[in-house]
């Protein structure tokens, strides 16, 4: 079968599956992206409250898919320094750019900036269809396809993707478990101003209910003025809930007593929102021609922000193994290819959702020699320079198996 004989159907075009139909397609592969929401569009006016922090690997992800040259970049808000800090004690790592020898840590951006971006870029690859409003009501395998049923119409695919989120109807219909997991926290974000410029730094403060994240963000009103940031607040689930039914001025004292002068005086700007925090990760990312990518296959606790990165990777891996079979003139969905994407992916997430879960634990310990014991060992992370360099590494998202795309372009694999 030729490479325009072969299709390939996603289920869900947020970042994820955005990202895997441009890189597939940019290799010519024949694409379909299937939608319920409605086209994505550029955002304007005050920032939208879900933002992603973009690691470096992510980064570069997007420029070598010529994605990033579709954002706009005055809503893109890049930071340099990193600073973590337990409220409890003197517990303290952090570090900045010049340690990494790099121009910026990572960036911070709407995630309907960035879908709006891959919708834009996929509009200029002629073998991608990307169909927006529209309901897919099952997917059944039928001899050597997918027939997925779209509305009126059903449609064959040579391999079937699902990146339809955490509750993943394609992962249901594949009979793979999603192995959810609560993890007694929910997330509430928002938009705040603060008294001091934020310095292109991303803050985070753990407390006994939760972490709190502080991402510094971009000014539309007044380009270049550093003093708003989005908050990421996690913990108990009525802590939350009375957070967000604070009026604005006891909101901003509950945050304030939170940071403390980090940023001087914080004031909320516009609304709330809260939702659950779930772990998740499917006791397969493969069947038989089907492959799960994002958080259909995988959820973390938001409090390192690692999540949107780990599913770009997975769909820079996934569409460098398909594409590698193709080329070798091999199907889509060779059986082969599908095992070398989940022995890539899996293992390296399930670690990174098995160490969010530990920071999460060990940070909810309130017995005085295990506080000793983690503000020592804060101290000597932000001490010892291998250790700190790990650190740094983990948190630009460089890894030994990182796809090409991932690679900047004097450090890509001939």
């Amino acid at each position: 079968m030729g490479v325009s004989e072969q299709h390939i159907i996603i289920v869900g075009g947020g970042m994820t599956g955005g990202l895997l139909a441009v890189l597939l397609a940019a290799e010519g592969l024949r694409v379909t992206v299937l939608d319920g929401a409605p086209a994505p569009v550029m955002p304007e006016g005050a920032a939208q409250l879900r933002v992603s922090t973009l690691t470096e690997a992510s980064y570069w992800l997007l420029r070598n898919s010529g994605v990033w040259d579709c954002l706009n970049l005055s809503r893109v808000q890049p930071y340099d320094a990193m600073q973590v800090w337990d409220q409890d004690g003197t517990g303290e790592v952090s570090f900045n750019a010049v340690d990494a020898g790099v121009d910026s840590l990572g960036w911070l951006l709407e995630n309907g900036h960035l879908t709006a971006a891959l919708y834009d870029r996929a509009a200029s690859l002629p073998s991608l269809e990307w169909r927006c409003g529209v309901s897919v009501e099952g997917a059944r395998r039928e001899g050597q396809r997918w027939r997925v049923q779209c509305g009126a119409d059903v449609l064959e695919a040579d391999l079937l993707v699902g990146a339809d989120g955490a509750r993943s109807r394609v992962r249901e219909w594949a009979g793979i478990s999603g192995g959810a997991r609560d993890t007694g926290h929910h997330a509430l974000v928002a938009t705040i101003t603060t008294a001091q410029p934020h310095g292109g730094c991303a803050r985070q403060v753990f407390m006994e209910s939760g972490p709190l994240a502080l991402l510094p963000l971009f000014s539309l009103a007044s380009p270049g003025d550093q003093r708003q940031c989005s908050i990421v607040w996690s913990g108990w689930p009525q802590r939350i809930a009375e957070l967000n039914a604070a009026e604005p001025g006891l909101f901003a004292a509950h945050l304030q007593a939170a940071v403390g002068d980090a940023l001087g005086e914080v004031s909320l700007l516009g609304e709330r929102a809260v939702f659950p925090v779930q772990e998740r990760h499917a006791s397969s990312y493969v069947a038989t021609g089907l492959a799960l990518i994002g958080d259909a296959a995988h959820v973390i606790h938001p409090l390192a922000g690692q999540g949107v990165n780990l599913g770009l990777l997975d769909a820079a891996v996934l569409a460098e193994e398909v594409a590698a079979a193709v080329k070798a003139g091999r199907p889509c969905a060779d059986p082969h290819a599908l095992s070398r994407y989940q022995r890539r992916r899996r293992g390296e997430n399930l670690v990174m959702q098995n160490a969010m879960r530990g920071f999460q634990q060990l940070f909810e310990q309130r017995a005085m020699p295990l506080r000793w014991l983690r503000n020592t060992g804060m101290r000597w992370v932000n001490q010892a320079g291998p250790v700190k360099r790990f650190f740094i590494g983990q948190a630009l998202g460089r890894g030994a198996d990182l796809p090409r795309q991932a690679q900047p372009p004097r450090h890509r694999m001939r």
